[in-house]
């Protein structure tokens, strides 16, 4: 029997005529499964599940550009980090009230200058920012960084949000 293979919001749909399996797209832990009758109808099943969840995450948010516990969870569980971006994630949540600014966050990552640390951050916002369906209003790297932390404006630090925060806890990341 052959298998279909679809990517939809973020995630894998592997189907045929009898059932159906939902990953997290790059990821091989399975989500939910479902029976179904056709392809058809087991990719229908698979998209209204998904959509359900991503629904009930956006509602959940606290900002548009801020994603859930569950949602950074997600995604951090399934990203793969370098040595330098997981050291700057895990600076970022140790230090006091969550605050670094970029050059200290380069420094964590072993950088000399801290347009390394924000286009790496700004890169790993991006990826979370487009998995999470997060609302994005820009496109340079301040703007991507948005999905992780906020800029304190007077001092230019970045306050990293309590939900990233959180999700690293639970997947003992740092």
């Amino acid at each position: 029997m052959k298998i279909h293979e679809e990517v939809y919001e973020g995630h894998l749909i592997r189907a045929n005529d009898t059932a159906a399996m939902v990953f997290i797209d790059g990821s091989k832990n399975l989500e939910t499964k479902f029976r179904a009758i056709s392809l058809e109808d087991a990719l229908t099943q698979s998209k209204a599940w998904i959509d359900e969840k991503t629904q009930e995450r956006k509602a959940d948010r606290r900002q548009a550009h801020i994603g859930t516990v569950e949602g950074y969870t997600e995604i951090l569980g399934i990203t793969k980090m370098s040595k330098a971006r997981r050291l700057m994630l895990v600076a970022h949540r140790r230090a006091e009230d969550r605050k670094m600014t970029p050059a200290e966050l380069a420094e964590a990552a072993g950088w000399k200058t801290q347009a390394s640390a924000n286009t790496h951050y700004a890169k790993l916002g991006k990826e979370v920012a487009e998995h999470l369906g997060l609302e994005i209003d820009g496109t340079d790297k301040e703007t991507w960084t948005s999905a992780l932390a906020k800029l304190d404006e007077e001092t230019g630090a970045l306050q990293m949000h309590e939900e990233v925060a959180e999700a690293m806890d639970r997947l003992n990341i740092g």
